[in-house]
């Protein structure tokens, strides 16, 4: 009995004992699973500056180049504009200690082309570099790092004639040079060499490191190439162009793209080109045919003129390239080896041993004897094509007016900003009837425009739109042009849809305006001039004295209800970059009213999938015929 009663105390003491350390474990647990204090995180410091990132990342939060295995690596990684901020690793917990897992870590950051970086008043739209809250773990030159001070620069101050290494070597001022530089979307000739070499840092890294936006990369430093007057950086930005599009092979529809909008392309980039049609026993294309003779350095004789890429010109130039050289242009692969390495100016970036820093591709242009059916044709185009000579030479002008006085009134002193002046300030210089009930007739619209070119000045908006009403009163802009410049179809049809855009839309800010301006460079080929005129353009297209019924009617008594709906649909594709304008129905109701379009109908497959390029081709090709060439 006795044994009995002491087992009875045994069961019952180890029982409590178990329930004892059963509720220990379960404070504990409860206590792990404490909310993390927000405070404690890495955030952005919200007096400083406020990162809207970007949300059409299709490559998920990792952007090393390879996973990183070891947790406590983690730190130096670099991840994009969704990884987490916060105390884990996306790549698993850490078996640290928890104290050095809450360590604070300043992320490397993505921001592409559609996301944000605003600092005090400035918006920063896609500016394609890296950022950090804070010096970051990952060191990188180019790394915009929103704690440290900006100072704007203003009218009237002194700018820094020195450079700088990186980012947070900069001044204050020089962080607001790069930065509004940024924020005009790399459009404007840069002030001194470090901007842009800094800016092609974090390139090169999303590039080399990251492995991602290869093409985007690409696209960018196309767009950034014909602004630079450096020689050094000038051939480092054509070399890297060159090394990666080899690398990646760039698709033929996409560098031939890039090498319309310019007049001299790097010889590897049109080797990519030919190369997909050597040993094919197919004809060159027209369009790479025409590319390659128009852009080719070794090809172009100094006494050629200059022919920017047009549909217009390719069309006079297809037949005759087709009956010289017989259908077409046949290429065999040359047996020469053009050899192009990199090597990156990033002082943080390096190519792996894993990666080759030399790429091959077949020398088309070692001998040019091939070439001599395609330059025969090239010279009966331009000999077909010459300026015609202007009907009344500048020397039997007689009583010319004096535009050089009517300007130096009209502007003021010291000013060299856009002249903003009416069609009757000109018509009484030329003593035109400008009364009220005189109508301005097409031979007085074309007096004007040649006086004005003479002088060497462009009147916006274009003159010479057929069908187009104008008055007396229009208000017109002046801009400095060189004599005898030819503007393209393609500047004069995207100034038109970025004027009906304006006024469709009711465009009066800044902030709205000036990337829809930048959109027009994804729909037409436009040249760094194109785009300084069309920014010109602003004050009118802001202010515009007509109602959007004045451009419907003219688009409307021009073009066919499919035409139009290929202006709707373009339109459209522009104003997505606009927030409170993408996925509107209703700006799709104010564009059918205007063109006189039925809502209902919806958009075929086809049409949906068009890229930006095709659709700004088709209203080219469709609205061309309304430009009248000066």
């Amino acid at each position: 009995m006795i044994f009995i009663v002491i087992g009875l105390f045994v069961v019952v003491a180890v029982g409590a004992f178990l329930r004892q350390q059963a509720q220990q474990n379960k404070n504990q647990e409860s206590e792990s699973q404490t909310p993390v204090d927000p405070h404690s995180l890495d955030l952005p410091d919200e007096d400083a500056a406020v990162v809207v990132e970007e949300d059409d990342d299709e490559t998920g939060f990792v952007l090393s180049a390879k996973q990183i295995t070891d947790p406590e690596k983690a730190s130096g990684a670099t991840y994009s504009s969704h990884a987490p901020a916060g105390e884990e690793s996306p790549y698993g917990r850490s078996s640290e200690p928890k104290q050095q897992a809450q360590a604070k870590v300043n992320l490397l950051r993505w921001c592409g082309r559609s996301g944000n970086i605003q600092l005090d008043n400035m918006t920063v739209s896609g500016p394609v570099a890296y950022w950090s809250n804070g010096e970051s773990s990952t060191p990188e030159p180019s790394c915009i790092d929103i704690t440290l001070p900006v100072e704007f620069p203003k009218q009237g101050d002194t700018l820094p004639a020195d450079g700088a290494e990186s980012y947070a070597s900069m001044s204050p001022l020089q962080r607001g040079i790069y930065l509004t530089w940024l924020a005009g979307a790399r459009i404007q000739p840069p002030l001194h060499i470090c901007y842009p070499t800094i800016w092609l840092y974090g390139i090169e890294r999303r590039t080399i490191i990251d492995k991602l936006d290869l093409t985007m990369c690409i696209n960018e430093a196309f767009r950034l190439l014909p602004l630079l007057r450096w020689e050094a950086l000038s051939k480092s930005v054509i070399d890297f162009i060159t090394w990666l599009a080899i690398r990646v092979w760039l698709p033929d529809e996409e560098l031939l793209g890039y090498c319309k909008r310019m007049n001299v392309v790097p010889e590897g980039l049109l080797d990519i080109l030919l190369n997909s049609y050597a040993n094919s026993m197919l004809p060159l294309p027209s369009a790479v045919a025409f590319t390659v003779v128009r852009t080719s350095a070794k090809l172009r004789r100094e006494n050629d003129q200059q022919v920017y890429h047009s549909e217009e010109a390719l069309q006079k130039f297809t037949p005759i390239y087709k009956d010289i050289c017989k259908g077409g242009l046949i290429f065999k692969k040359p047996e020469n080896i053009l050899k192009i390495s990199y090597q990156p100016s990033n002082p943080s970036v390096s190519l792996g041993k894993k990666d080759n820093d030399t790429v091959e591709i077949p020398d088309f242009f070692d001998d040019l004897s091939v070439f001599k059916p395609l330059l025969d044709s090239w010279e009966v185009f331009l000999l077909a094509n010459k300026p015609a000579e202007p009907e009344t030479d500048l020397a039997d002008i007689s009583e010319r007016p004096d535009f050089e006085g009517f300007i130096s009134t009209l502007r003021p002193e010291g000013s060299d900003l856009p002249l903003i002046a009416t069609l009757e300030n000109i018509g009484k210089l030329m003593k035109f009837d400008t009364s009220p009930k005189s109508k301005i007739t097409g031979k007085e619209r074309k007096a004007i425009v040649d006086v004005a070119q003479v002088e060497g000045w462009q009147i916006l908006p274009d003159l010479g739109v057929s069908g187009r009403q104008y008055n007396w009163n229009d208000r017109i802009l002046l801009l400095e042009l060189e004599p005898g410049t030819l503007l393209s179809q393609s500047y004069r049809v995207a100034s038109f849809i970025l004027e009906f855009m304006c006024a469709s839309l009711a465009v009066d800010e800044d902030r709205v305006f000036e990337p829809l301006r930048q959109r027009m460079n994804d729909f037409f080929t436009l040249t760094e001039n194109d785009n300084i005129r069309l920014e010109a353009q602003k004050p009118l297209c802001m202010s515009t004295q007509y109602g959007p019924e004045y451009y419907g009617d003219f688009l409307c008594s021009w073009l066919s209800e499919g035409e139009r709906k290929s202006v709707k649909n373009l339109v459209i594709d522009a104003v997505k970059v606009i927030p409170e304008f993408a996925d509107n129905p209703e700006v799709n109701s104010v564009l059918c009213e205007v063109l006189k379009l039925r809502e209902d109908e919806e958009e075929s497959q086809g049409e949906a999938l068009k890229s930006s390029s095709n659709r700004g081709n088709d209203v080219l090709n469709l609205m061309t015929l309304l430009f009248k060439s000066n």
